[in-house]
């Protein structure tokens, strides 16, 4: 059978391609532009734009399974392409946001919520993939770590941060055994970990100091907008920052349950990124 990842050149989808070649199966990778793909050899590339259902139907052509990131945008066109091709599941890379008590009033949350419930819907089998922090979220540190610092609002905030291959692993596994039909898995991190010791970690593997400095919530704001975050996300993102200062963010053995291996620490992934921030 032939597996589809989408969205191949990030994190995640990536990781994706690496976890089905380690298990044996023909993997076809996508971006909207094939040429930027850098695959391990004998992975199929392919050019598919979701948003552009005029080109999925090359890309999902002989596919049995596909792993999807969200995107709102031209979701209709993909379910129907999907159907068209005989598709039999789909694992979303949906949000934790979903998963919120608030989640109403959440726009991440709305934005994957809406996908989850276009695939819900369609006649094929989907599973949602619902990982809170990614691990790969310290990268964006990466220039203040060349000036021996992190900048962070709430520097103590304790989150279940992931390792993609954590993500990758779990996703790989549901697109094999087509298990998991219709359920939501909050993946996380073996553990509440806080920002600063995130960078106590970094500091270590490293090998040189790191200093913390705590950005107020309109200075991180401010950050996050000149980053190209949307107007309405970064208040929404500070505030689940903010609540963890009474209450650890959730923590869930689900990497372990369908994979069979403990997920990854924050130092496993820092030592599996160092070169990044060199």
């Amino acid at each position: 059978m032939t597996i589809l990842v989408t969205g191949a050149t990030g994190h995640v989808g990536r990781a994706v391609v690496d976890a089905l070649v380690a298990a044996g199966q023909d993997v076809r990778a996508s971006s909207r532009d094939a040429a930027k793909l850098d695959v391990p050899d004998g992975v199929a590339k392919v050019s598919a734009d979701l948003e552009d259902a005029s080109t999925l139907d090359a890309a999902l052509d002989g596919v049995s399974a596909a792993f999807l990131y969200t995107r709102p945008q031209g979701i209709e066109g993909f379910v129907k392409a999907a159907e068209a091709a005989g598709v039999r599941h789909v694992v979303l890379l949906s949000s934790a946001a979903t998963l919120e008590p608030d989640s109403a009033q959440s726009r991440i949350a709305g934005l994957h919520r809406a996908v989850e419930q276009a695939l819900a819907a369609a006649s094929f089998a989907s599973t949602a993939l619902n990982p809170g922090a990614f691990a790969t979220n310290t990268l964006g540190w990466r220039a203040d770590i060349a000036e021996g610092v992190v900048r962070t609002a709430y520097p103590d905030s304790r989150i279940g941060a992931i390792h993609e291959r954590d993500i990758a692993d779990v996703a790989a596994r549901i697109l094999i055994d087509g298990s998991h039909d219709g359920e939501s898995l909050a993946l996380t991190g073996p553990e509440p970990i806080s920002f600063r010791e995130q960078a106590e970690v970094l500091a270590d593997v490293l090998g040189r100091p790191l200093r913390v400095e705590e950005l107020t919530k309109e200075q991180a704001i401010e950050r996050m907008l000149a980053l190209g975050w949307p107007s309405d996300v970064p208040a929404s993102v500070l505030g689940a920052w903010a609540r963890t200062l009474r209450e650890p963010s959730l923590v869930t053995d689900l990497v372990r349950e369908v994979t069979g291996n403990a997920p990854r620490t924050f130092r496993q992934w820092a030592e599996d990124h160092r070169a990044d921030f060199s």
